[in-house]
């Protein structure tokens, strides 16, 4: 497990060390309006908030060579899985975030007034500012290094929990000093929206582990269901009315226990696949 732990030190490392500061002093020193020579330390900012990539990339240079970092990096277009897990991967969170509002809002000239134009136009706009800032700079380190590791360990759940925890408060800087990268602003930052979002967290986790383990190992699909989970409300709540702060709050909540029911259904169907295949990853 020495490697896990060096991916996971590294991986808060970089982040903590590197984006931390700059949050910090733009959101709470500068209070948004940073001045010009605080950009210069942009890049370094970027690095940190690529830690588990940049971990990952590095660990495996260090261990494996070269080849190794390229097979790595090849995996992130390997496209050739079954049509049915791109559709799990890019649909599920639209759809639990949709019925998430249904639970919520019971008014049906919400959805009678479905404007699917504004959704379409909003669709390109959220996947490329979502897609470097968290696919890509995390899941070649969740996925593509850690989770292959673990699984060899202590098996899909295991892993899937594991992933899930340290995942969630490797976005401490985020909690701390950039309301809404990570727990939303609304819920402010108290113990009950923490554990709030470790459970939305460990969700996606045991979600995104099922979409690996079933696509023999995929990141390109793991990448492809983080955009879509960091987009999914965006997306959706494009072509609806605008809801009071309230409204949304309840939505959000209502999501989380969606998707934990979700989850759970992940990780039963994992301990089923990891019984019938002699627990062979």
């Amino acid at each position: 497990m020495a490697e896990i732990r060096k991916f996971f030190g590294l991986s808060y490392l970089l982040t903590w060390v590197l984006l931390a500061p700059w949050f910090y002093l733009f959101k709470v020193v500068f209070q948004g309006s940073a001045p010009r020579s605080l950009w210069l330390w942009a890049p370094l900012a970027f690095i940190g908030g690529w830690g588990p990539t940049v971990a990952a990339l590095t660990l495996t240079a260090r261990a494996e060579g070269r080849d190794a970092v390229r097979r790595l990096l090849r995996s992130l277009v390997n496209w050739r899985v079954p049509l049915r897990w791109y559709l799990f991967a890019l649909f599920l969170p639209r759809a639990a975030t949709a019925v998430s509002i249904l639970l919520v809002d019971r008014n049906p000239t919400s959805w009678q007034r479905f404007a699917f134009g504004d959704v379409v136009r909003q669709l390109p706009v959220a996947y490329a500012l979502a897609l470097p800032f968290g696919p890509l700079g995390e899941e070649l380190g969740w996925r593509g290094y850690a989770l292959p590791r673990l699984l060899g360990r202590i098996g899909p759940i295991g892993a899937a929990l594991v992933i899930g925890v340290m995942w969630t408060f490797w976005h401490g800087p985020m909690m701390l000093f950039m309301p809404g990268a990570s727990i939303p602003a609304f819920m402010g930052l108290t113990p009950l929206s923490i554990a709030v979002y470790l459970g939305q967290i460990t969700a996606w986790s045991a979600i995104i582990t099922l979409i690996y383990v079933r696509t023999g190992g995929n990141i390109l699909l793991a990448v492809l269901a983080h955009l879509a989970f960091n987009t999914a409300e965006s997306v959706v709540f494009a072509g609806l009315p605008t809801f009071t702060p309230d409204r949304v709050r309840q939505i959000y909540l209502t999501n989380v226990a969606v998707l934990g029911v979700v989850g759970l259904g992940c990780l039963f169907w994992l301990g089923r696949s990891t019984r019938g295949a002699g627990a062979r990853f």
